[in-house]
């Protein structure tokens, strides 16, 4: 399970320095960085977030164009949701525009909610 959860951090790690690089401006697209990866509530409690096709529970065994298309799909919506909006929303407000806008493109946020263990 550790090593699973694991491997995933490290995917997700990468796919988002791939997405970003390692600047991030404006609002969207740090939304969007804050609804991936690991979140940790407590030194071994909190919640893992993703992304997977609708119809599937999770993305663990997406290949690698759907791994591209989910890129390419979260940056649309990050492009489509900033040039749309002159007045920034509140993060919630971004966090329910950038879920509504990954489904149309066929994605659904996946959050885990992860106990580590030693």
């Amino acid at each position: 399970m550790l090593q699973r959860v694991m491997r995933k951090i490290l995917l997700l790690s990468f796919l988002t320095v791939l997405l970003f690089g390692c600047k991030t401006t404006g609002t969207y697209e740090q939304t969007s960085l804050e609804l991936t990866g690991l979140e940790l509530i407590e030194p071994h409690w909190g919640y893992h977030k993703s992304w997977a096709p609708l119809g599937s529970k999770d993305g663990y065994d997406m290949t690698d164009a759907q791994k591209e298309q989910q890129i390419k799909s979260l940056n649309q919506c990050v492009k489509k949701l900033k040039n749309s909006h002159t007045n920034k929303p509140t993060h919630a407000l971004r966090s329910v525009q950038l879920i509504s806008c990954m489904e149309s493109f066929g994605w659904h946020l996946v959050v885990e909610e992860l106990f580590i263990t030693t």
